[in-house]
């Protein structure tokens, strides 16, 4: 099996060691960067498989790297800041990323929560075991105009191709699996992020608004992934009118 490389970016020299030596000893690899325009060369050179990433840097700032890196792929995305102010999560999370920790931090709370959005990354493994007579769909999630493949991670809508973010794919491709069902905004982020994370439903929100814009010809009445009042979310499968 791959090794999976972690692409840290901070330009505090301590808390970069600090965190390089906790991946490396739980078997991962690391490259590292201390401000945006190496963190995106390095992006470029090393193909990471996750990338955690600070808000504050020098130059190109953490949410700018962020807005680069979704341009060109849907690799999973953690910041780690100590600006925990709502208006900066929030915002890293509208331009893609998948979560966020901060600091201070534990730095086994960083590594279990790497792994975690590591095994999360193809969301076809979260799946329910496929009954025997299912395995041939197992690949493929469709329902009234989408079509999500699994194994290729892609997505098309209307017979266009959609550019999601990792988080934003294993929340569609999740719903999608069980057309019809509701599900709480907390159920969501225990089922997509897991207990490792933060906990915070407000995540899931804005994961689903930027997965509308994406989606949806008008994203004020969305036709794919539907509110139901007071409940949560459901994805209108092909039996719905």
């Amino acid at each position: 099996m791959k090794t999976a490389t972690v692409l840290v970016v901070e330009d505090d020299n301590e808390i970069r060691e600090l965190i390089r030596l906790y991946l490396i000893k739980n078997g991962l690899r690391v490259a590292e960067a201390s401000d945006g325009a190496t963190a995106l060369r390095e992006f470029e050179n090393v193909r990471p498989d996750l990338v955690l990433l600070d808000i504050q840097l020098p130059g190109e700032s953490g949410l700018e790297v962020c807005e680069r890196i979704r341009g060109v792929s849907n690799v999973p995305i953690i910041f780690v800041s100590a600006r925990g102010e709502s208006e900066d999560i929030v915002h890293g999370l509208q331009l893609g990323a998948d979560d966020y920790i901060p600091k201070p931090f534990d730095p086994a709370v960083v590594v279990a929560r790497v792994k975690a959005n590591l095994r999360r990354a193809p969301i076809y493994r979260r799946f329910e075991p496929a009954a025997p007579q299912a395995a041939a769909h197992e690949r493929n999630v469709s329902g009234k105009g989408v079509h999500i493949d699994t194994k290729k991670m892609t997505v098309h809508a209307d017979g266009r191709e959609v550019r999601l973010s990792a988080k934003e794919f294993q929340l569609l491709a999740f719903l999608a699996s069980r057309p019809g069902e509701v599900f709480a905004a907390t159920d969501l982020y225990e089922r997509v992020w897991g207990s490792d994370s933060n906990d915070d439903p407000r995540t899931v929100m804005v994961h689903i608004y930027n997965m509308r814009k994406k989606l949806e010809a008008d994203p004020a009445h969305p036709q794919y992934i539907v509110s139901v009042r007071g409940m949560g979310y459901r994805f209108r499968g092909t039996a719905d009118r």
